[in-house]
């Protein structure tokens, strides 16, 4: 069972770039028009979609503590995770940004996962 833990002040909030209603759990970024937006593969994050919304509204970012994300493939619990080219998490290879630390496996793709965010970066 995934769980989360939220500290107040570690969210962020700005406008979907994209119709993100239906990515509830997925690693976003922040695109040139200061949109959110999925990240692509391995690209450097802002969070992960703690309240999903349409294009043009809203959307909350986690930015640290625990999180519950979106698994893009199975994975280990203990293993550094970071964003495939859907915004779901992969284990992080070299040259991938990282998000964090699994704190729960991942059995399939989809399946909801615990994550500890940060520390974020680029693996060797």
């Amino acid at each position: 069972m995934a769980i989360e833990m939220v500290v107040e002040g570690l969210t962020y909030a700005q406008n979907a770039g994209a119709d993100l209603s239906a990515k509830l759990f997925y690693i976003a970024k922040v695109d040139t028009d200061e949109d959110i937006v999925l990240c692509g593969s391995g690209e450097a994050a802002l969070g992960v979609i703690r309240e999903a919304n349409v294009q043009d509204k809203p959307v909350s970012i986690q930015t640290g503590g625990i999180a519950k994300v979106s698994a893009g493939a199975a994975f280990n619990a203990g293993v550094m995770v970071a964003s495939d080219g859907n915004g779901q998490a992969i284990l992080a290879t070299t040259g991938m940004y990282s998000i964090g630390m699994a704190l729960t496996a991942a059995g399939a793709q989809h399946e909801i996962v615990s994550v500890r965010l940060g520390p974020y970066g680029r693996v060797a």
